[in-house]
């Protein structure tokens, strides 16, 4: 067996950095937030061949002092700790201080920094972690780290590293991450000398959101501002439409830093149920600021998964902000809607009862909620040619010392663009502020043009057609009938005139007989009837001639996927009542029963989806009607 020794510091660096450096991107994640510890407001990224061969932060920040410069390449050297207690309060981005160890063990890198009462800066070069120069240069206040050829001492981390495209996409959806979770700084990342991003730095969370995924997306979003037990939860959720299919487009902040949190993740997805369709992922970037004694970072070795002293309290806040957002100001969809219009809000909710007969009308007060303030103008910058321009700096000392400046050439096209772009971000906010187009209101009021194909149901108030769906709104009016009944553990059954008799197999019948009680608090009254049997007496009241055993199986079906853990049934089982209980397409209905509809329906917390997501009612303006006939242009 061989001797234990100690291993050299360049070894030890090489070891550590494959525990901190994975990839390119790990380099611009430790270098970025750096720049954001050391107070900069812009920050530039630039790299070649996915940050491979090059890689280039430059930061405005305090910078470092000289004397530190050299110091700061050793393990474990920070300036963010002095004692083990001072993980408690750490505020900062990074502290272990392995990073720029690790970095230069494994690149030729070299650094350029200059605090702002330095005469000098200084760059200090480095390969393979060995100090190859140190001297004074000219520089304006910040630091500037370049990386080149990172791993080329190191050909088996070298080899997993992925095509050139894929590594900058990781590096890209870092820096998105960075300016959602910090506004106040303007971030520019230049991708193979072209600019592929770059944020205003004006403290505006929307604008950041427009930078990075577009107009489309932008006013499609709606702002949450909610506060809860010591946590606060600020920042944009998506409208139901602008789902996607994974969770990309979901980025959530803990006190300013981008972490990954199952109950924050479920919280944020339970408040969207109902409104989304099976397998569709809300957008959103949300900001949470909690004590820093209420949760532990450390717990993974990028920081990026969290543990809640009360995770409870972290779901109540994250759920209710969102649910409270989602019910003020989710709204009707419009048919075939146009990206240079904005969809339209409802009213705040009220608690009107939930009544399955027609109910008398109410007029309720038309209030919108305030949205919250903001910057006035999207600084939105173009992309701008730089030249780079040297020149002498009169620097006193013997050493020879260059300055450098940018020198900015902006076209008359870029100027345009970014006025257009800053009228847009403007038109944007009045358009959410000012009241809504269409409203729940307009819905009580207007008049009952008919129904087509029997299904659906159509309704005009002023220059507005409205289309709703009878089985949606049925539907969704029945699922929060039920649930609220269920929840005030209100009786609602009915007894059959013929009981019906349903063979089930083994596993069924003893889960049947487990959750018999909870089958009873909603409505179905069943009792054993021989080997593997049931008999089934009473079914929920709102049932008429159509149950079936059919129904039940399905019913018993779905219990049984999504709620065998639970004591009580579960929401899917809800939802697939409401959905065998509900009018069907196809039927007609009388001018009494779609008033009837309609007044329930606008009595609802959420009228605008069904309980699988799809959309409830629809709208078209005239307008569009005439450009169709080509009566307008």
């Amino acid at each position: 067996m061989s001797k234990i020794v100690i291993l050299d510091e360049n070894t030890a660096n090489q070891i550590a950095a494959g525990e901190v450096i994975e990839r390119p991107a790990s380099v611009v994640k430790e270098m970025v937030e750096n720049s954001i510890d050391a107070g900069a407001t812009q920050i530039t990224v630039e790299i070649r061949n996915g940050g491979i061969s090059y890689i280039r932060v430059t930061d405005n920040g305090s910078g470092i002092e000289k004397d530190d410069l050299e110091f700061a390449f050793e393990r474990h050297a920070t300036s963010k700790i002095r004692r083990i207690e001072d993980l408690e309060d750490l505020s900062t981005m990074g502290f272990r201080g392995e990073a720029l160890a690790s970095i230069a063990s494994v690149s030729q890198l070299e650094v350029t920094s200059k605090t702002e009462d330095a005469l000098t800066g200084t760059t200090l070069k480095m390969e393979g972690g060995r100090v190859i120069s140190i001297h004074q240069t000219g520089s304006p206040k910040g630091t500037s780290f370049i990386v080149r050829n990172l791993f080329y001492n190191t050909p088996a981390r070298y080899k997993f590293l992925k095509r050139d495209s894929t590594e900058a996409g990781y590096i890209s959806d870092i820096i998105q991450r960075l300016a959602l979770a910090n506004p106040g700084i303007s971030f520019k990342f230049i991708q193979n000398n072209r600019t592929q991003l770059h944020t205003p730095g004006n403290h505006d969370l929307l604008s950041v959101i427009y930078s990075i995924f577009g107009k489309d997306i932008a006013k499609s979003v709606l702002p949450v501002s909610y506060k809860s037990e010591g946590f606060v939860l600020e920042g944009f959720i998506g409208k139901p439409e602008i789902a996607r299919g994974n969770r990309n487009n979901q980025s959530i902040f803990l006190n300013g830093r981008y972490i990954k949190s199952k109950v924050i993740t479920k919280a944020l997805e339970d408040a969207y149920k109902t409104m989304l369709m099976q397998n569709k992922f809300p957008f959103c970037v949300l900001h949470l600021k909690s004590p820093a004694e209420s949760y532990d970072v450390n717990v993974h070795p990028q920081k990026l998964e969290v543990r809640f002293v009360n995770e409870s309290s972290v779901y109540s806040a994250v759920y209710h902000g969102v649910k409270g957002t989602l019910l003020r100001e989710t709204g009707i969809r419009e048919f075939e809607p146009k990206t240079s219009e904005i969809e339209v809000k409802n009213n705040p909710p009220v608690n009107i009862p939930l009544m399955e007969p027609r109910v008398n009308r109410k007029t309720r007060p038309e209030t919108s909620a305030e949205f919250p303030k903001q910057s006035t103008l999207f600084d939105r910058m173009p992309e701008i040619p730089v030249k780079i321009e040297e020149q002498d700096c009169n620097v006193p000392g013997e050493i020879e010392k260059k300055c450098y400046k940018e020198t900015h050439y902006i076209t008359e096209n870029e100027i345009i663009e970014e006025t257009k772009a800053s009228q847009e971000i403007g038109t944007l906010k009045e358009t959410i502020q000012t009241t809504e187009k269409a409203s729940l209101q307009e819905l009580l009021n207007a008049t009952i043009v008919g129904q087509v194909f029997d299904t659906y149901i159509l309704l005009q108030c002023g220059n507005n057609l409205y289309i709703i769906d009878q089985h949606a709104a049925h539907e969704r009016i029945r699922y929060e009938y039920i649930k609220q009944r269920h929840a005030n553990n209100q009786n609602f059954s009915q007894i059959m005139l013929e009981p019906v008799i349903i063979k089930l197999t083994a596993n069924e019948y003893d889960f049947v007989m487990e959750k018999q009680s909870a089958f009873q608090s909603i409505g179905f009254e069943i009792e054993a009837f021989g080997s593997n049997t049931v008999i089934i007496r009473s079914i929920p009241d709102f049932y008429e001639n159509s149950f079936s055993v059919s129904d039940f199986n399905e019913i018993l079906d779905r219990w049984i996927q999504t709620g065998s853990a639970q004591s009580d049934i579960s929401d899917e089982t809800l939802y697939m009542i409401s959905c065998k209980g509900a009018l069907k397409a196809n039927r007609p209905l009388s001018k009494e029963e779609i008033l009837g509809l309609i007044e329930n329906l606008c009595a609802l917390e959420n009228p605008y989806t069904c309980v699988h997501g799809r959309p409830v009612i629809l709208t078209m303006e005239k307008k569009e009607f005439e450009k169709r006939f080509k009566r307008i242009l």
